[in-house]
């Protein structure tokens, strides 16, 4: 009477590509949102800022940390004036009603749990 181990394929190398993949959506989804949050709060009169600012999510799979750049470095100023206001310029704080919708938050939720099978998998990597 023994235990038998079924290998259902891939392990750790499975689980790292589909975390890959939903690096990549969870990207893309921000991206989207931020787009549509620069719209909402009427941050630009031309389209340049929302076409420029883009945000990418990477992780370190040396360090295991995960950071959140910006990219669109033609608007990161202007971003972060209208983002986060001056004496002139009120606040539209884009970044947090971009980070606080639903479709963020889920992308994020899908985000963390292909990450948590990686990382288990990972522990059991031969």
């Amino acid at each position: 009477m023994g235990v038998e181990v079924i290998s259902l394929g891939g392990g750790a190398s499975a689980t790292k590509s589909l975390f890959i993949s939903q690096l990549g959506a969870a990207t893309r989804s921000l991206n989207a949102e931020i787009k549509k949050t620069i719209i909402s709060v009427k941050a630009v009169d031309t389209g340049r800022m929302k076409n420029n600012t883009k945000v990418k999510i990477e992780y370190n799979f040396t360090t295991d940390r995960f950071t959140i750049t910006q990219s669109g470095i033609n608007s990161t100023f202007y971003y972060i004036f209208i983002d986060e206001g001056t004496i002139h310029i009120k606040p539209r704080n884009i970044t947090d009603k971009t980070l606080n919708k639903a479709k963020v938050q889920a992308a994020f939720d899908k985000l963390f749990d292909k990450w948590t099978d990686y990382i288990i998998d990972r522990q059991f990597e031969v």
